[in-house]
Order: structure tokens, then C-alpha cells, then sequence
């Protein structure tokens, strides 16, 4: 077993969504956090701006413009290829097997410039959607979440999205809801019922 290194990572599961839980779990580091911009979280991220820098998920900003499709199909669907051509560019580092210095300059020179033209685009259209639209809400969760969204052009070593850690919590929420009645054989034949 020389030469390979085991990391073990603790895992803490609450009842709850509240952002107590990770506030606790995190009240010792010091770093980045991606996550989704659950409200939640806020006061993680407010309490300790010098410890914890958010760094937000594109693909929980596209799910909102990809279910905004149904009723403003022209501009979810702009909005969508300017994410999509970010991930090219993830692919490209991903194929490229860049380092992190390499795929921060690859972001640089090709997102980058993607980035400014899609703020622009939604600064743009933000006064001609109604605020509470599927599209109105898209553009506002964006652009409230903008600096937070930017953040994985600044280190080559964050990822444009957390959809890794999720798929690898997916498991145990499946697990958790699978587990529930397990071994209470009247209250899996009640919840049948």
C-alpha cells in the first residue's frame, strides 16, 4: 500500500436543512464552500467572510432557467447556451487532463469573456420579464448569485458545480428514505395503505 493515500472524510447526517448544521460541522475550516445558495446557508457565509468563501453551483442556476423553458422558451434557452458553452470549456480542461493552473488560465481566456456576455444579456433582460416568473426567478437567483457563480474562474481547483458531491451523498438520502421502515413491519404495512 505505499504511495497511496487514504482520506477519510466524516459524515454528518441532520434531520434538518437548517444552516445550524453545517455552520457546526464547519466551524473549524477555513476555505471555500460550494453549495447551492439555500437560504440556509446564509448566515455561514455572513458570520465568517474571512474564514468561508462561497462559491455557488452552475448547474443548480441552470436547472432554474432549464424549468423556465416552459413559459419563456426563448430566453431560458439563450441563457442555456451560454451555460452550456461553459461546460465546453470544462470539458475541454477535462479531456485536456489540464492541471489547476492550466484550467484556471483555460477559464480565463474562454469563460471568461462567456461570463461578461451573460450578465450582460441577463442585466438586459431583467426588466422585461415579470419578477415572479419561472424566468424572473431564474435571472434574479443569477444574478444574487453572481460573485458567488464567478468564484471557480478565480482557482483552477474548484469546480464549475457540486453535482460530484452530490451524486456521491445520493446513496445515503436514497439509503435514508429506503431505511425508514426497516424492521417496523406494521408501520411499512400502514404507510401501504
Amino acid at each position: 500500500m505505499s504511495g497511496i493515500a487514504i482520506i477519510l472524510h466524516r459524515v454528518r447526517l441532520y434531520r434538518h436543512r437548517r444552516g445550524q448544521g453545517p455552520e457546526e460541522f464547519l466551524q473549524t475550516y477555513r476555505g471555500y464552500v460550494q453549495a447551492d445558495a439555500y437560504s440556509g446557508y446564509d448566515a455561514l457565509f455572513k458570520n465568517r467572510p474571512a474564514d468561508l468563501t462561497e462559491v455557488a453551483c452552475w448547474a443548480h442556476s441552470r436547472r432554474y432557467f432549464y424549468e423556465a423553458q416552459m413559459s419563456d422558451l426563448c430566453r431560458a434557452t439563450v441563457v442555456m447556451a451560454y451555460i452550456g458553452l461553459l461546460y465546453e470549456v470544462e470539458r475541454e480542461a477535462r479531456d485536456g487532463k489540464l492541471n489547476a493552473t492550466e484550467r484556471l488560465a483555460l477559464r480565463q481566456t474562454k469563460a471568461s469573456p462567456v461570463l461578461e456576455d451573460l450578465k450582460t444579456y441577463l442585466e438586459t433582460e431583467k426588466p422585461k420579464v415579470l419578477p415572479k416568473s419561472a424566468i424572473g426567478n431564474a435571472i434574479d437567483y443569477a444574478l444574487k448569485n453572481w460573485q458567488a457563480l464567478l468564484r471557480y474562474c478565480q482557482d483552477g481547483d474548484l469546480e464549475i458545480d457540486n453535482n460530484g458531491a452530490e451524486r456521491s451523498l445520493r446513496p445515503i438520502v436514497v439509503g435514508r428514505h429506503n431505511w425508514l421502515f426497516y424492521g417496523a413491519t406494521r408501520a411499512d404495512e400502514q404507510g401501504r395503505y
